[in-house]
This record gives C-alpha cells, structure tokens and sequence, in this order.
C-alpha cells in the first residue's frame, strides 16, 4: 500500500509539472492566473504524497526535500492568492 501512495504522488506531480511546462511552451500567459493557483494546489498535494511515503519507507534524505517542497509550494500559493487579490483591489479602484 505505501508504494501506491509514492507511485500516485509522482504521477500527480509530473501531470503537474508536465501540464505547467506545455502551457508555459504554448504561451498562454492570459490563462496563466487561475492555472498558477491550480499547479500550486496540485503540487502541494503530490509533493504531500510524496513526504507521506517517504516517512512510510523511512528516506530521510526524501523525507526532509519533500517537507522543503510542500512548504515551497505552500509559499508560491500564498503569494499566488496575495497577487490575485491586489489584482482584484486595483481592479476595483
């Protein structure tokens, strides 16, 4: 069972990464607001997934990165959410 959490974790992340890159590769910058929040939702649950096995198989070395990656991916979040609502503040001034 705890491979299946490490095997679906990675396969989220690089759909994430995967999905983030072509987008970046098409050039659709205008979508790029609501696809930011949704990469960074999505990479925080796969690199959760990822910790959880981690500590599961005892990888200390991927236990500590994987930690570091959600607290990354929690940070690009916030700032995500903190742009778009000083986006929508001036919007409305």
């Amino acid at each position: 069972m705890k491979h299946v959490v490490g095997w679906i974790s990675s396969l989220l992340l690089l759909v994430t990464f995967g999905s983030q890159t072509y987008r970046e590769w098409k050039g659709e910058k205008d979508k790029s607001e609501k696809y930011t929040l949704v990469f960074f939702i999505a990479a925080i649950a796969g690199t959760a997934g990822n910790l959880l096995y981690s500590l599961l198989v005892r990888n200390w070395v991927f236990t500590a990165l994987n930690a570091a990656l959600v607290v990354n991916n929690a940070a690009g979040l916030w700032i995500a959410l903190r742009h778009r609502k000083q986006a929508q503040q001036a919007g409305a001034a």
